[in-house]
């Protein structure tokens, strides 16, 4: 007995046909067909390996190198070496060994302080002009011509042999000239240190001073000239009422008469 909807025997079950409410996939296709689908399965893995490979060495590959800049010039100039700094000389010690000799003293900077050179000029206060020359008198003038007491000419002797007043006159410029020497006091002449001309002054000291009392203690009036041997050089003593020996005593004090 079979049930109702049942297979007869000797008959496979067969799928239900297409639209049917079931049936196997592909158990109607041919081998060729299978083939074929299982050759398109292999071509689309493939595919999609090749893809993934493509993608795969396009991350992992080197990026592309950057342009190398332009060349820069570059020129090389030779430059001078700097001078090395000389040293001291080495000196040996009795050791025998070598020591650097210490650096030399700074050099001593003497400063001098320029000072102002002080112009003096000559005074020639002591020289007489004609006008004042006028009414001296002369050697032997008032006095005793030839005799022993004449003191105008023995001054004026003694002062033409003395070598050092003829040396004092010229170094004090006044060889041609008429001085006066003493006025009552010594006269300074130019710029002598003291009063008068030293030599001058000596000469006639001395030969008043040995001279005979009574000869120079003589009154004397106004100025006397005494000169040397050119005439022209001469030497004024003596003003108002005066004697030689004035001369001998502390300048500006006269002998009493």
């Amino acid at each position: 007995m079979r049930g109702k909807g049942s297979l007869p025997p000797g008959k496979a079950a067969e799928a239900p046909l297409a639209g049917g409410p079931w049936r196997f996939r592909g158990s109607h296709l041919t081998r060729a067909q299978r083939r074929n689908r299982w050759l398109v399965g292999v071509a689309t893995a493939g595919a999609h390996v090749a893809v993934f490979g493509v993608l795969f060495f396009a991350h992992g590959a080197a990026p592309p190198a950057k342009p190398e800049p332009a060349p820069i010039m570059l020129s090389l100039i030779d430059t001078p070496k700097p001078t090395p700094p000389v040293l001291p000389e080495l000196e040996k010690i009795d050791t025998g060994a070598t020591v650097v000799a210490p650096d030399p003293k700074p050099p001593t900077i003497h400063i001098q302080n320029q000072s102002m050179t002080q112009v003096t000029v000559d005074d020639m206060s002591d020289v007489l002009s004609d006008s004042q020359l006028s009414g001296a008198a002369t050697v032997g003038e008032g006095g005793d011509p030839g005799g022993a007491c004449d003191m105008g000419q023995l001054v004026q002797r003694a002062l033409r042999r003395d070598p050092l007043v003829h040396n004092a006159v010229q170094n004090a410029n006044r060889m041609g000239k008429a001085i006066m020497v003493w006025d009552g006091d010594w006269v300074r002449t130019g710029m002598e240190d003291g009063k008068g001309l030293s030599a001058v002054r000596e000469a006639i000291l001395w030969e008043v001073g040995f001279a005979p009392a009574s000869c120079r203690t003589k009154p004397v009036h106004g100025m006397v000239l005494l000169s040397l041997a050119d005439g022209r050089t001469r030497f004024a003593v003596g003003t108002g009422e005066w004697r030689w020996a004035d001369l001998l005593h502390v300048p500006g004090i006269r002998a009493s008469r």
